[in-house]
């Protein structure tokens, strides 16, 4: 056994995370700037060149690639490594694919490839540009993960794929997200930055205009937007679908969408569409198919009077057919650091590679051209006195003997001597001598050329910018992506409401449906241990306001709740966020403008019996709520306007208190009862008016029981009570001592206990 060491778990902890977060960073997530790949990407390229694979040669199964890729240089998941592979043959998430796939490789609709037994693989011809002049000592090689072999640190890439094909990536700690450029913009960037490197990412701009990506579409930020994401290397492009009208016969009219932003899922998208078809919240568009091929064809059906501009802009606002892509250029450096750069700062680390690789390759060709030279010479000795080498080898007994007999007399090295001593007899004859001598005279201008070039900087860069230009010429093509400024179309979302009339059914456990024609609410079926709490009939365009026992009040247009089609409606906590143990307690309709007018509300618009005062008397809506311990006040019907799914809160609660009731400010007086079978009837003036949120003031203090609601009145009015028996009361207010608010009340029901005040 060895020894015990010990040692602090928080500080092992750290040590393993980080070597953990390092290597994730390194080895997985995170492109190289030099050849824009992860380890994964370039291992799988790697795998394929070395089995022979390119443009023109035929394609492989690619259960053969991945095994190979696997055994040799990437022992990981099968899955994730054929995911990797897949990803690089996809015309829709690769602006210029690495690998030319043949079979079933996936789609835009989400659709999974097909498994690897099926699917069959080889390089495309711009992916040869990457792995070009890698056996020329390009680039730096180090083990693979057994000892066995040698992979490259990096491809000797001639087009700078990170910014043409784009990646992505999450590691720990950080992410990168790069999008795809046009090969001809960023290469005229490149040769410009050659001509002038002290340039800004303005300049550059000059040349590449925006991202380019693969699935088309409409880039509306403004240049400085742009510019600015160039220059942090952070920031978000908002890309939109393209569209255009096609007209048909009889005066009918449809909307073709011929792209879609990029990285969006069609057929989720077509999906979400659908369901603003069926809520009917976009009455104009009555149908949408797909007759997509290999080019996007989505067709929307609409009503010939339909305004397309206003209703394509309902959809770019609220569908994924206008999303943003972020930009975040982290990448691992040449020296291995990760980091975020700058549009300019990829750009010269790739020609300051590029020029790296061109020295060395021609460094190594350099070295290949001497030693041939020095074998020339060899054979141009012995071609000046053939007849007396051709005795000093019919002379000798043995190899060995010719070759020190030659090597002495000629002057020659081993090397020399065993490649004279190797050339066939045909190779002596006088024509064959004028070719290798020929070939010495073009390695020695070879030789010279190559020397001059390395010679000079300027000479190298101009090697440089020949590649680039080539590169150019051979893959460029024009842009799939356009990037212009297009004016928003202003629109009402009231336009787009189809009004009709809906009915509202609440019950007490929280479910909740929308139905058009409902004759008996109370008719309706529910769920076992519920029941009615509440109903109401209203319009699709009105507004629906739900107030829970957490004082809170969720306020929706009637259109955004969905049709009950069977069953027994949603659950309200499905359509708003409700916290735990937070139970409705009622709701009501009003219209939109209700919210925002200074006139009363007309009673057909509330639920509950609001009463319409007289046109005269000048008064803003009012509400009131209450709390089980006896808290109340009065609020604006204006803080009732719609609000998110989280809701807006009206009442301040503490402890265990909840709130048990609402209504509209319609009497001078309001009765409160108890559970236990107390009440009071206090002026409504005496309740304070909070303008937004609050506890309110004690309107009633329900000594050992609770409050279970309120109704405004008049002192000749009268309630009804129901109890826990079942049993109800009439009750006149007049018979109730009229009481300041804060009383603990009178007694009205000795023995049983009131649930519900009608």
């Amino acid at each position: 056994m060895g020894q015990e060491k010990t040692s602090n778990l928080q500080d092992e902890l750290e040590k393993r995370f980080l070597t953990y977060a390092l290597s994730t960073i390194v080895s997985r997530s995170l492109p190289d700037v030099r050849d824009g790949l992860k380890p994964i990407h370039r291992r799988i390229l790697f795998a394929m060149e070395s089995m022979g694979m390119n443009s023109t040669s035929k394609h492989v199964k690619s259960a053969k690639i991945i095994g190979e890729v696997l055994g040799k240089y990437h022992p990981h998941g099968d899955s994730s490594t054929y995911e990797s592979m897949v990803r690089m043959a996809q015309d829709f998430s690769m602006r210029y694919p690495l690998v030319d796939g043949k079979g079933n490789f996936g789609s835009m609709d989400g659709d999974s490839p097909a498994a690897y037994r099926y699917t069959e693989g080889r390089l495309t011809s711009i992916t040869s540009s990457l792995l070009e002049d890698i056996k020329k000592n390009t680039v730096d090689f180090r083990s693979n993960y057994d000892n066995t072999l040698k992979e490259p640190v990096v491809l000797p890439s001639r087009i700078p794929n990170l910014l043409v094909n784009g990646s992505s990536g999450i590691a720990v700690g950080m992410a990168c997200s790069f999008p795809s450029h046009n090969l001809n913009e960023v290469m005229a960037a490149l040769i410009s930055l050659i001509h002038s490197p002290d340039q800004t990412v303005a300049n550059l701009m000059k040349h590449i205009k925006g991202p380019d990506f693969p699935t088309g579409g409409i880039i509306l930020n403004s240049k400085t937007e742009l510019r600015k994401a160039y220059e942090s290397g952070l920031g978000a492009i908002k890309i939109r679908g393209c569209w255009k009208i096609e007209y048909l016969p009889r005066g009918k009219k449809q909307i073709i969408l011929t792209a879609i932003p990029y990285s969006v899922n069609k057929s989720r998208l077509i999906e979400k569409i659908a369901e603003i078809i069926i809520a009917k919240k976009l009455p104009a568009l009555t149908d949408i198919r797909d007759e997509s091929d290999a080019e996007v064809r989505v067709v929307l059906e609409v009503k010939s009077t339909s305004d397309e501009n206003k209703l394509m802009s309902y959809l770019f606002k609220h569908t994924e057919l206008e999303n943003n892509f972020q930009v975040n250029f982290n990448c691992l450096k040449p020296s291995g650091e990760p980091e975020r750069l700058s549009l300019l700062e990829i750009c010269q680390e790739f020609l300051k590679f590029r020029k790296q690789v061109i020295t060395r390759r021609l460094t190594y060709e350099l070295t290949l051209i001497e030693k041939r030279l020095h074998i020339l010479t060899g054979f141009a000795i012995i071609f000046n006195d053939l007849d007396k080498a051709l005795k000093l080898i019919r002379s000798s007994k043995s190899r060995k003997e010719a070759h020190d007999k030659l090597q002495k007399r000629f002057k020659l090295d081993d090397e020399q001597t065993s490649a004279v001593l190797e050339i066939p007899l045909y190779r002596l004859v006088g024509m064959e001598m004028e070719k290798i001598l020929k070939e010495q005279k073009e390695k020695l201008a070879e030789q010279k050329k190559i020397k001059s070039i390395l010679s000079s900087s300027k000479k190298i860069w101009a090697e440089v910018r020949k590649e680039l230009e080539e590169i150019k010429k051979k893959h460029g093509d024009k842009r799939l992506t356009q990037i212009k400024t297009v004016e928003n179309i202003e629109y009402n979302a009231e336009d787009f409401i189809e009004h009709e009339n809906v009915n509202i059914i609440l019950s007490q456990n929280g479910w909740i449906r929308k139905l058009k024609n409902v004759t008996d609410p109370s008719g309706l079926k529910f769920k076992e241990n519920d029941q009615l709490l509440d109903s109401l009939q209203t319009n699709t365009q009105n507004l629906i306001a739900i107030f829970t026992t957490f004082g809170t009040v969720y306020v929706s247009k009637a259109y955004n709740l969905p049709y009950t089609r069977s069953g027994f409606g949603e659950p309200v906590q499905s359509l708003f966020k409700f916290g735990d143990g937070e139970k409705v307690i009622g709701m009501m309709t009003l219209s939109p403008l209700d919210t925002i007018l200074d006139t009363p509300v007309d009673a057909g618009q509330i639920s509950m019996a609001f009463i319409k005062k007289k046109k005269t008397q000048k008064h803003t809506p009012e509400f009131m709520v209450i709390s089980a311990n006896g808290f109340g006040f009065r609020f604006p019907l204006s803080n009732l306007t719609e609000t998110t799914r989280s809701g807006r809160r009206i009442m301040n609660l503490k402890d265990d208190d909840r709130m048990v009731g609402f209504a509209p400010v319609t009497h001078d007086h309001v009765f409160l009862a108890t559970a236990k079978g107390k009440a009071v009837v206090i002026p409504t003036e005496q309740v304070s008016q909070l303008a937004g949120s609050g506890k309110g003031v004690t309107l009633m203090k329900p000594v050992g029981s609770s409050i279970i609601g309120f109704k405004f009145v008049n002192l000749k009015d009268k309630v009804m009570l129901e109890f826990d028996s079942g049993n109800e009361k009439p009750l006149t207010i007049k018979n109730v001592r009229l009481c300041n608010r804060g009383s603990q009340g009178v007694i009205i029901s000795k023995r049983k206990a009131i649930i519900k005040i009608k």
